[in-house]
C-alpha cells in the first residue's frame, strides 16, 4: 500500500520548509485558546463602517454593465452597437469583436495563456472561456458586449439598446442525458461532451476480491442537484489608470493571484498594479473560482474601459447575475459495497458522473479514514449547458456524502449501529489503528483515539444511545417520525497553503503585522493577532494587521482550502520568533551586563529572567530604531521588521505526503418527518470537531455554527432549477433559492475537542469548510431512520419524501 513520496514533498522536507510531527509549544498562552476576546474586525462591521468593495467611489467614476445571454445556448449572428453608443451618458463600448477582446480566453488557473500545475502531473491547464465572446455556453453567461456610462442607470438602459440577433442552438442540462449518442455537441471541436480531467479515476487493492470476501453486497444510486455561492455582497469592481500604473479595488478571495492574472492578460507590469482588497461579503468559494467569467473577466473588462475612456470604471453584476455558476459537486453516483456481517466494510466500487467539473472524485475519504483495503472510483466529468462549477464550501462535498451514504447504507442493511461501523472501520490508507498508532509514537503525537472520543462525546450530548432505533420505528406524540443520524471524516488537517507576511515593532512599542489577505468573513486576523501576540509576549490589543493592500509585497495564504491557520498561523509564528530575536538583541543594550538570552518578555515588558524587577518597555527598547528624517540624528538603530515565508501540505492525499490525518470529527442530527406533507424539520444538531488546538476557540465555533446552517440548507432546500424546454435559470434569487436560516433548525450543540494531533502550528488544523460539507449528507440517512425509505437525491424536498413514501 506504501505509495512514492513525490519529489517537491522531498525537498521542502530536505529544506526544514515542511514540518513532519508534534509541533511541540515553546511558549505558555496567555492569548492563544482566549475566549472573550474582541473581534479585530467586529466594531467595523457591526457599526456599518466596514467599506466594501461596492461602497468605493472614485471622483468622475463611470459605471459598467456587461450583457448577459439570454439563453442556455446560443451565438451572435449580429449585433447593432450605435443605438446605445448615441445614448447620453455612454462613454465606451466594447464589443466582442474588438482587438483587444477579439478570440482572448481566461484561463482556468492564474498563471497566464498555459500553466502546468505540479499536482495534475503534466496536464497543461488550457485556456477555456472567452473574456467577452460571440458565444453563450449556458443562460447568464456575459456576452458581446460591456458598457460604461456616467450611471448605472444609463448603462442598463444602453444594454436594453442593443440590437442583437442570436442564432439558438441546442443545448443539454443533463449530464447523463449529454452523455447519449444522440445528445449536443457543445463545445465547438469537441467530439463528445466529456470533459478530460485528472485523476478521474482511483483503484486501490483489488475489489473482485474484497465482494468475494463480503457476506452482503449492496447497491444504490444517489443524486446531488446543483446548488451554488452566491453571498450578501454581488460582484464588482473599481478600476483606475494613473498614467501606466493601474489600481484596483476587488471583490476577490485570492486578490494576488487576481493581480497575477490581470498583469499577465494586459501585459501590465505588476510592480505597476496596485491592488487593494477591502472587506468582502462573504465568499464560500465562488469569489475564488479562476476558471469562469466573472471575477477575473470582470477586472479585466473594468481595466479595458478605464484606459479607454481615460476615468475609474465600477464594473458591477446585479443580484440575478451573480447566479453564474454552481458548485461542483453535481453529480449521479452508481456505489456497490462489499461488508462482513459484523460492519467489516471489504470493498467500496462507485462510478461519479460530474456535471462541468468534478470537485472530487468521491472515493478519497475512503483512503485518507479507513482501513478499507479495496477500492474502486470511475469519474466522468461532463459538459452541459450549465454555468461553471466551482468548489463551494468546498471540494470535499462529494468525498463526503459518499463517505457518509456508503457506511450508512452498510449499516442499515446490516442492522448495526453506524457508530460502530465507523469505528470498527477507522483507519488509513488501508491500514488500520495499529499503523496510526505506530506513526504518531515515532513522530510525537499523543497517542489519542479522535474518532472514539470524538463519536464519544457526539453520543452523550444528543443521548444517541437512549433515542437510536430501527427505521421507522418511532412514531412521536405530535404524529411525526423520529429519526436520528450520524457521519464522521477527518478534519481538513493538512490543506496546501503558501503564504509569507512580516511582524514590525512600531517606535511605541506596539505591533503591526504586514500582509494582505482578502476577508470573506471568517476572522482570521483575530488568531493571527493571538499568535503573534503569544509569541513575542505582548498584549493582544497592542497588536493589529493591515491587509487591504498588496503593494508592501507580502501576501498570506488566501482564506480558502480551511488553510487559514495551518499556513498563515505558522508564517506569523516564525515571524514573530525572528522579531522577538531582534527586539531582545536591541533591548539588551539597554541593561547592564546582560545577553539577549537573560532576557524575556511578558505583557509587553521586557525583563531580567534572573532579576524580574528589572524592567525595559518595548518603547523604550525600540527608542532609536526607526529613522524619521535626515536631520534627526538620535534614530540610530535599525527598525525591528521580520519576515518570514510558509508551505503547508503538497498537493495530492495523505497517502501521497505521508503525513496521515490524525484529527477526526463527528455529527449528530436528529429530525421529525411529516409523512403527510413530506416536511422535515431537524430539531437538533451535535457537531463535534478535533481541531487539534482552538486559538480562538468563539471564531471556531462560529464556523461550526454557521456551517451546520449552510449544510441543512444544501441538505433540504438549496437547488437550483432550470427551465427543461428554455434552458432558463428560473430562481435567480434570494427568494426563490432556499436559503437555511436560524429558523429553519432546532438547538445546534458545538464540542471542541483539542488533541494536539494537527500539522499546523501548536498541532491545530483547518475546521472552517467541514461542517457545511458533513452536515448535508446527514439528512439522507436521518430521514431513513426515520421513515424506512432511502431518499438519495438531494436536497431532500418534501416531493422526494412523498414519493418514497410511496404518496406521489
Amino acid at each position: 500500500m506504501a505509495k512514492k513520496v513525490p519529489g517537491d514533498y522531498q525537498k521542502l522536507k530536505t529544506e526544514g520548509r515542511y514540518r513532519i510531527g508534534a509541533d511541540i509549544p515553546t511558549i505558555s498562552f496567555s492569548e492563544i485558546g482566549k475566549r472573550g476576546v474582541r473581534r479585530l474586525d467586529g466594531y467595523e462591521k457591526a457599526s456599518g463602517q466596514a467599506i466594501y468593495t461596492r461602497d468605493v467611489q472614485l471622483p468622475g467614476m463611470l459605471y459598467a454593465r456587461v450583457l448577459m445571454s439570454p439563453y442556455a445556448r446560443a451565438r451572435i449572428q449580429r449585433m447593432g452597437t450605435s443605438k446605445a453608443e448615441a445614448l447620453p451618458g455612454v462613454r465606451a463600448v466594447i464589443r466582442y469583436d474588438d482587438v483587444e477582446v477579439k478570440d482572448r480566453m481566461l484561463n482556468g488557473c492564474y498563471f497566464g495563456p498555459e500553466w502546468v500545475c505540479p499536482r495534475l502531473a503534466g496536464w497543461a491547464l488550457k485556456p477555456i472561456h472567452p473574456v467577452l465572446g460571440e458565444q453563450a455556453w449556458y443562460e447568464g453567461q456575459p456576452v458581446g458586449a460591456v458598457v460604461a456610462a456616467d450611471s448605472e442607470d444609463i448603462a442598463n438602459e444602453a444594454l436594453r439598446l442593443l440590437e442583437v440577433e442570436w442564432e439558438e442552438l441546442p443545448f443539454v442540462l443533463d449530464q447523463e442525458e449529454a452523455l447519449k449518442p444522440d445528445a449536443p455537441i457543445l463545445r465547438p471541436g469537441a467530439d463528445s461532451n466529456l470533459l478530460e480531467r485528472p485523476g478521474q479515476s482511483i483503484e486501490q487493492g483489488d475489489v473482485e476480491r474484497g465482494f468475494r470476501e463480503a457476506d452482503k453486497i449492496i447497491e444504490f444510486r444517489a443524486k446531488r442537484n446543483a446548488h451554488l455561492w452566491a453571498g450578501a455582497e454581488l460582484p464588482s469592481v473599481v478600476v483606475r489608470w494613473r498614467g501606466d500604473n493601474l489600481e484596483m479595488w476587488v471583490h476577490e478571495q485570492q486578490a494576488y493571484h487576481a493581480k497575477m492574472l490581470i498583469s499577465e492578460w494586459l501585459k501590465v507590469p505588476m510592480n505597476k498594479i496596485t491592488v487593494h482588497s477591502p472587506y468582502q461579503g462573504c465568499s464560500f468559494g465562488g469569489r475564488g473560482n479562476p476558471a469562469n467569467n466573472s471575477e477575473n473577466g470582470m477586472n479585466i473588462l473594468a481595466a479595458l474601459l478605464a484606459r479607454r475612456t481615460g476615468r475609474p470604471v465600477k464594473l458591477l453584476y446585479d443580484r440575478r447575475e451573480y447566479f453564474f455558476g454552481e458548485s461542483a459537486d453535481m453529480m449521479v453516483g452508481h456505489f456497490k459495497v462489499g461488508a462482513k456481517s459484523d460492519g467489516t466494510i471489504t470493498a467500496v466500487q462507485m462510478k461519479n458522473v460530474f456535471a462541468v467539473y468534478m470537485g472530487a472524485p468521491g472515493i478519497e475519504h475512503f483512503i485518507d479514514n479507513t482501513r478499507i483495503p479495496n477500492l474502486s472510483c470511475e469519474t466522468l466529468t461532463v459538459d452541459v449547458s450549465k454555468g461553471p462549477a466551482w468548489w463551494c464550501r468546498c471540494e470535499q462535498l462529494p468525498n463526503a456524502l459518499c463517505l457518509t451514504l456508503v457506511f450508512d447504507h452498510v449499516a442499515a442493511e446490516l442492522g448495526l449501529d453506524p457508530t460502530e461501523v465507523a469505528l470498527k472501520n477507522d483507519g488509513y490508507d488501508g491500514r488500520d489503528t495499529t499503523e496510526l498508532s505506530k506513526y504518531k509514537r515515532e513522530h510525537g503525537f499523543p497517542d489519542r483515539d479522535s474518532l472514539k472520543e470524538c463519536i464519544e462525546a457526539g453520543k452523550k450530548t444528543i443521548g444517541w444511545d437512549e433515542k437510536w432505533h430501527p427505521p421507522g420505528t418511532k412514531r412521536l406524540p405530535n404524529g411525526k417520525m423520529h429519526g436520528m443520524a450520524f457521519t464522521w471524516s477527518h478534519e481538513w488537517d493538512d490543506t496546501r497553503g503558501t503564504g509569507s507576511a512580516a511582524v514590525m515593532i512600531e517606535n511605541d512599542g506596539t505591533v503591526s503585522i504586514i500582509g494582505e489577505q482578502s476577508d470573506i468573513g471568517v476572522n482570521p486576523w483575530t488568531a493571527y493577532c493571538q499568535i503573534v501576540a503569544d509569541e513575542l509576549g505582548v498584549r493582544y490589543e497592542d497588536v493589529n494587521i493591515k491587509p487591504f493592500n498588496l503593494d508592501h509585497g507580502f501576501a498570506l495564504m488566501s482564506p480558502d482550502g480551511s488553510a487559514n491557520l495551518c499556513s498563515n498561523g505558522e508564517v506569523l509564528r516564525k515571524a514573530a520568533q525572528k522579531a522577538k530575536k531582534m527586539l531582545l538583541e536591541l533591548a539588551a543594550q539597554r541593561f547592564e551586563g546582560v545577553e539577549p538570552k537573560e532576557l524575556d518578555i511578558k505583557d509587553g515588558i521586557i525583563y531580567v529572567k534572573a532579576a524580574p524587577e528589572e524592567q525595559k518597555t518595548i518603547k523604550e527598547a525600540v527608542a532609536r530604531a526607526m529613522p524619521m528624517f535626515a536631520s534627526a540624528a538620535f534614530w540610530t538603530e535599525p527598525p525591528v521588521i521580520a519576515w518570514a515565508w510558509h508551505t503547508q501540505g503538497v498537493w495530492g492525499r495523505a497517502l501521497e505526503t505521508g503525513r496521515p490525518r490524525l484529527c477526526r470529527q463527528a455529527h449528530f442530527i436528529e429530525v421529525e418527518v411529516d409523512t403527510g406533507t413530506g416536511e422535515v424539520e431537524v430539531t437538533k444538531v451535535v457537531n463535534v470537531n478535533d481541531v487539534g488546538k482552538a486559538i480562538s476557540p468563539e471564531t471556531v465555533e462560529g464556523q461550526m455554527y454557521g456551517g451546520t446552517y449552510m449544510g441543512i440548507g444544501r441538505a433540504l432546500s438549496e437547488e437550483m432549477v432550470w427551465d427543461e424546454k428554455t434552458g432558463v435559470l428560473l430562481n435567480r434569487n434570494l427568494l426563490d433559492y432556499k436559503y437555511a436560516t436560524m429558523l429553519d433548525c432546532g438547538p445546534i450543540e458545538t464540542i471542541i475537542k483539542e488533541t494536539g494531533m494537527g500539522h499546523g502550528p501548536y498541532g491545530t488544523c483547518g475546521v472552517a469548510e467541514d461542517i457545511a460539507t458533513e452536515v448535508p449528507a446527514l439528512l439522507g440517512p436521518a430521514v431513513y431512520n426515520a421513515i424506512g425509505k432511502w431518499v438519495d437525491e438531494y436536497p431532500i424536498t418534501p416531493d422526494k419524501v412523498l414519493k418514497a413514501l410511496g404518496e406521489t
